[in-house]
């Protein structure tokens, strides 16, 4: 359908034509309106209309001055003006233009019809010359890029191909859609993107598959000029794109290979979608550095979770994200390790919170919404904010002491492997220095102090009698029964057995056996 825009300061007008003309039948439709010419020339560059129907005498900007500028702005479709027969001082104006239709008012409806239907025609005509044209010089051009990029030479034109032989190096660069767009509009945006490659020096531009993604050879640009373009274009569209870019090359024959740096770079897009342009050389740079293994990960997390120590937790995310990149896994399978931390992290909470609280932490939510996503960088900043406003809910934003943090963590964690220097490594201090500002906090050395919560609570769960003696010791964080037994013994007075016996009332005695199984 062939586009058209109104544009007359008399609504009656503007109403009479878009009634007395079969639009259908001319296979055009009335895209849009404009009340004087200001109005006109906006919805001119708006739409890009084919045919603009304008009156030459409206209220400020008349109908030539309105088609003057829009030609200017690369308007170049058809004009039909309307015009009364003491108009003839426009009319000329028209003409210098290139304005050949025109319609005297009032209106008369067959010569309308008949002036459409002639302005189709031409439009027809003028297309199938430019189509056929850019089939004659292109066709060549698409195909010798084509055998290029794949590395194929059969498909390569040898006059096309020599004037290769010119340039010292070679660069191929690809461009694609990112985020939500419509087909439309994204084959729109490729379509404009690629009218405005075209019209740089050295770049040979090309389609490349169905989904529009454009190739670029760059001849003899230099590195930094390529990126420095490509990050202007994806600022230009607001990350609307993704831009890979591959090695640089010194021979034509060796274009193939740098498409397929780039083609690789793009196969992880779920790895660099974030960046917006990712370079070859970027990317070999990036993975020289060090990762920290995701192993281990959940706890790490959920330890400067319990702490509220945020910066912490951000930067263990930073850590988890680079081990993630470089493990060399599929999206499919980093987000499964992901769900699977999330997971984790969910049973540390109901340990520590209880079951009832932790419901408040939605991991099934944040689990489908992983799954949802492209990037992740996306993933991992949204998993970040998720386990900051948990550590915050839950473990509250604390102006307490650091001796009291360490204190808290201390009686949180006591069932667990705890050494000084495993605190002194989470709370950043040195391990000798923590020691001294502890014992000068508790007025007790740290070893003393954990025996002291160990043993309280294993008296607490010996005087239940539930649990037999080493099930008890297992839960205070003592994995030696022999060491719970001199401990306990050391603390009490007498051994855990006794002790519980003494709870239910029954007689001691020191001959008995620690290694009974009660």
């Amino acid at each position: 359908m062939l586009k058209v825009v109104l544009v007359d300061d008399e609504p009656n007008v503007r109403q009479g034509i878009k009634m007395m003309i079969p639009w259908d039948e001319l296979e055009m439709t009335v895209a849009g309106e404009g009340e004087d010419g200001d109005d006109g020339l906006n919805q001119i560059l708006m739409i890009n209309p084919d045919i603009v129907i304008a009156d030459i005498k409206m209220p400020g900007r008349t109908g030539i001055q309105m088609l003057e500028a829009a030609m200017k702005s690369g308007f170049n479709g058809k004009a039909v003006i309307l015009s009364g027969y003491s108009d003839f001082t426009y009319a000329k104006e028209a003409i210098s233009l290139g304005v050949k239709q025109f319609i005297l008012k009032p209106v008369d409806e067959d010569e309308l019809i008949s002036c459409l239907k002639g302005l189709k025609e031409e439009i027809e005509a003028d297309r199938l010359n430019v189509m056929q044209i850019q089939k004659g010089s292109e066709y060549i051009s698409e195909q010798t890029i084509r055998g290029l990029l794949l590395g194929d030479m059969s498909m390569t034109d040898s006059e096309s191909l020599s004037a290769y032989d010119s340039f010292g190096s070679f660069c191929v660069s690809l461009i694609s859609c990112a985020g939500n767009i419509t087909g439309i509009e994204k084959s729109v945006m490729l379509d404009m993107i690629k009218k405005n490659l075209a019209t740089l020096d050295n770049v040979d531009v090309i389609t490349v598959d169905l989904s529009g993604m454009i190739a670029v050879i760059f001849k003899d640009w230099e590195f930094e000029n390529v990126k420095q373009y490509m990050n202007g274009m994806c600022r230009d569209y607001s990350g609307r794109v993704f831009i890979t870019i591959g090695r640089f090359v010194n021979s034509k024959d060796e274009i193939s290979a740098s498409y397929c740096s780039a083609e690789e770079l793009y196969d992880k897009k779920f790895l660099y979608l974030h960046c917006g342009v990712i370079s070859y050389d970027d990317a070999m740079e990036s993975g020289r550095t060090s990762a920290t293994a995701a192993d281990g990960m959940s706890k790490q997390l959920f330890t400067f979770m319990e702490i509220n120590d945020i910066a912490r937790i951000e930067s263990s995310f930073e850590e988890f994200r680079e081990s993630l990149a470089k493990n060399g896994s599929t999206p499919e399978k980093i987000k499964v390790i992901c769900i699977t931390t999330v997971l984790d992290v969910k049973n540390f909470i109901v340990k520590s919170v209880g079951e009832k609280k932790a419901e408040q932490f939605c991991d099934e939510q944040i689990i489908g919404q992983i799954g949802a996503m492209n990037s992740l960088y996306d993933i991992i900043n949204f998993m970040k904010n998720e386990f900051i406003e948990v550590s915050n809910n839950f473990y509250g934003r604390t102006t307490k002491s650091t001796m009291e943090r360490v204190v808290q963590y201390i009686r949180a964690n006591y069932s667990q492997e705890l050494r000084l220097e495993m605190l002194a490594n989470i709370f950043g201090y040195n391990s000798a220095y923590l020691g001294k500002v502890f014992h000068q906090y508790t007025g007790d050395n740290f070893n003393n102090y954990l025996d002291g919560i160990r043993i309280a609570e294993a008296k607490r769960l010996l005087a239940m009698d539930e649990y037999k003696v080493y099930e008890v010791a297992e839960k205070v964080g003592y994995t030696n029964i022999n060491y719970f037994h001199n401990k306990f013994k050391k603390y009490v007075g007498i051994s855990p057995l006794n002790y519980k016996k003494m709870c239910r009332g029954e007689t001691v005695s020191d001959s008995d056996d620690e290694n009974d199984e009660e």
